[in-house]
């Protein structure tokens, strides 16, 4: 045992032994009895490393919790959903929904949203929203019907 671990035993056994004669002594006292039970047992805990183990202990919990990321995430989705939401664009002049893709491709609407998000950071859509309705459309500048006549693709 080192000197340091004696010296945290010896400044706790101090300050227990010094509690009771705080009658004597008044508010002082006590409050010297207890700080030295305090920054013993302080001494303690650094020497034998009790909060290395603990801090370890609790950072491995944090790694293997699915609560501990804190990045929010978004549903799983299927990876080709984009794709099939592209493809259904091209068949809707360019224009969708989420409510049109999910009933269209049988998807839940927490991943419908995430593929069209996804396609709006992409840049392969916009969002426009309906100030009347609060409805997103979302539009597929690719499969938007064209309005001048005789306008081909570039």
């Amino acid at each position: 045992m080192s000197f340091k671990n004696r010296s945290g035993i010896v400044l706790v056994i101090l300050g227990i032994i010094s509690i009771p004669l705080v009658r004597f002594g008044g508010g002082e006292l006590l409050l010297i009895s207890a700080f030295l039970v305090a920054f013993g047992a302080v001494k303690i805990v650094k020497e034998i490393g009790v909060g290395d183990r603990v801090r370890e202990f609790l950072s491995s919990q944090r790694r293997s919790s699915p609560e501990a990321d804190s990045r929010p995430q978004g549903p799983r989705i299927d990876p080709l959903l984009p794709v099939r939401v592209l493809k259904l664009a091209e068949s809707h002049e360019g224009c969708l929904t989420v409510s049109v893709v999910a009933m269209a491709l049988n998807v839940g609407l927490d991943e419908c949203q995430s593929a069209l998000d996804e396609l709006v950071r992409k840049g392969a859509a916009n969002v426009d929203v309906d100030l009347s309705t609060g409805v997103a459309s979302y539009r597929f500048p690719e499969f938007l019907p064209h309005t001048i006549e005789g306008s081909g693709a570039l």
